[in-house]
């Protein structure tokens, strides 16, 4: 598709893909193929029909229960895996810096109290937290807080989904910021 500026010049409309998430939690998903069966089976032996659907909704506890505590490690590891700084940079030079690079429309870019934040497609925030003695920083990432509420299900593994998703992006982004930085000041 395009628009017409003139009638003589045609100028191309460029139509950003949204980003598509990866599902790093699919291979755990079998969990539940394991357990259910094995909760419904080990209580149909006790207690009958009633024991089954017992032992069904103990099997999908079980699974839903791992499914957070896996991903929630998983997570973890995410969020606290520093990332070297090529040269020193604050919060601010960090924020003018990633305001002035084109950025992809599923990101946004706030200055807020204690640092820089980019919000990924209104359902995740992460924090940039840069230690400035060790000279590397940190992509901190947790749902928003309208979100905590819309996605109760499986909250873990959605905000662990969009984190592993993001993080490569905004990385990538931080260090473009970091190399515009160090040609403006002629390094």
């Amino acid at each position: 598709m395009s628009i017409k500026a003139d009638k003589n010049v045609v100028i191309p409309k460029v139509d950003i893909e949204p980003i598509q998430l990866e599902n790093p939690m699919k291979a755990y998903k079998k969990a539940y193929l394991i357990l259910i069966p094995v909760g419904t089976i080990a209580l149909t032996a006790m207690g009958g029909a009633a024991g089954a659907l017992f032992g069904a909704v103990i099997g999908w506890t079980a699974s839903y229960l791992f499914m957070q505590g896996v991903s929630g490690i998983k997570l973890l590891k995410l969020n606290f895996k520093d990332y070297s700084l090529a040269r020193p940079l604050t919060d601010d030079q960090l924020f003018t810096q990633l305001s002035s690079i084109n950025q992809h429309p599923d990101f946004k870019v706030e200055k807020g109290a204690w640092g820089v934040y980019f919000t990924f497609k209104n359902t995740t925030t992460h924090r940039i937290r840069i230690d400035k003695e060790e000279q590397v920083y940190s992509i901190i990432s947790k749902l928003t807080r309208k979100n905590l509420v819309k996605k109760r299900h499986n909250p873990g593994v959605t905000e662990y989904k969009h984190a592993y998703t993001a993080v490569p992006y905004i990385k990538q982004m931080i260090d473009a910021a970091i190399t515009t930085e160090a040609r403006a000041e002629g390094l």
